[in-house]
């Protein structure tokens, strides 16, 4: 919220009545008779408790003298409601899209500011970030050799966001084109900027299983749905900027688009990613081979995935003696 400030801090004026609409209609908001033509009333799509729903009022023409503010309360109401930044609800009733949020937490970044040479470093790589995962949503290839002009061109659309106070964010807003007409039948079929950020979050949902395991594994074998190895590289660049710190990634997507049920739209990356995101890559790159050698040792683990099925491989982790006593992952066939 804004607790107050002026609305001339904040683009109000710029806001549209229809993309306004838009928001709460996408939102679930239903819209209710109201005795002023000027005026448009909208209801909260679930009760705020019990049977207390919220209301909110919105201008249904521009000419009203205290639009502006009137377009304050509403936003106002909405952030509480959502349980968001007002710039934030804002920013998304402006922009029709997703927005892609990197925190990052320092001793330098305290006052919503980073040096400069970090600044300009860390908006590189996530605009390469960006540009890799819809390279890989156009070639399903384990390593890009050149930044694919689509993907570049979907890049050249987002948009840069504020910052904010107690910490440095980088605010990507990923720009979608809204559908004409909402589908009669199912939902509606994810958009090209949908898909590029939907495949950034389902890799950090490896990377976390690859700490888990202490193993690159899960990075390399999901690449087709996650992570190429372009996409490692220029994370672990991004984790590196963090000095050490843990780096927040958070999303909040349009949901006029459905959200699948394995995304998880907040996640921490810790440090110790780096090292797991380097060797994925090289992995995918081919500059590290699998060795065949025969190993003695006491098996310590045996994994396979639920869903997996038929001759694929599994995984199992064995105390290798006389290989510098520790546990290594073994990749192998095995039958029923």
């Amino acid at each position: 919220m804004n607790y107050g400030l002026h609305p001339k801090r904040y683009p109000l004026e710029q806001v549209n009545i229809q993309n306004l609409k838009n928001y709460l209609k996408d939102r679930g908001w239903a819209e209710e008779q109201f005795g002023r033509a000027e005026v448009l009333k909208f209801r909260s799509p679930k009760p705020v408790q019990e049977d207390d729903y919220l209301e909110i009022l919105i201008p249904s023409k521009r000419e009203l003298i205290d639009y502006a503010r009137i377009i304050e309360i509403a936003i106002e109401s909405i952030s509480a409601f959502e349980g968001r930044d007002f710039e934030d609800v804002l920013s998304q009733v402006l922009i029709f899209g997703d927005l892609l949020k990197v925190q990052i937490s320092t001793l330098k970044t305290k006052t919503g500011s980073i040096p400069i040479d970090q600044g300009i470093l860390l908006y590189e790589r996530v605009n390469d970030l960006l540009v890799y995962s819809a390279c890989a949503e156009l070639s399903l290839e384990k390593v890009v050799s050149r930044k694919l002009k689509e993907a570049m061109e979907f890049v050249e659309t987002c948009l840069i966001g504020q910052s904010q106070y107690g910490s440095f964010i980088a605010k990507i807003h990923c720009q979608l084109e809204r559908p004409q007409q909402r589908a009669l039948f199912g939902g509606l079929t994810a958009p090209f900027g949908r898909k590029t950020l939907l495949r950034i979050l389902r890799g950090f949902e490896n990377i976390k299983e690859s700490i888990q395991e202490k193993s690159p594994d899960p990075i390399v074998n999901n690449y087709r749905e996650g992570l190429n190895a372009n996409m490692c590289n220029t994370l672990a660049d991004i984790i590196r900027i963090g000095l050490g710190n843990d780096l927040e990634f958070s999303t909040n997507l349009e949901p006029i688009f459905s959200i699948p049920d394995d995304i998880r739209t907040y996640t921490s990356l810790h440090p110790s990613s780096e090292g797991y995101l380097r060797e994925a890559a090289d992995i995918l790159k081919g500059e590290i081979t699998k060795e065949k050698r025969e190993l003695t040792g006491y098996v310590v683990q045996l994994r396979r995935k639920p869903e997996e099925k038929g001759e694929k491989e599994r995984i199992i982790r064995i105390f290798a003696l006389g290989v510098e006593e520790k546990v290594l992952p073994v990749t192998i066939k095995l039958d029923d």
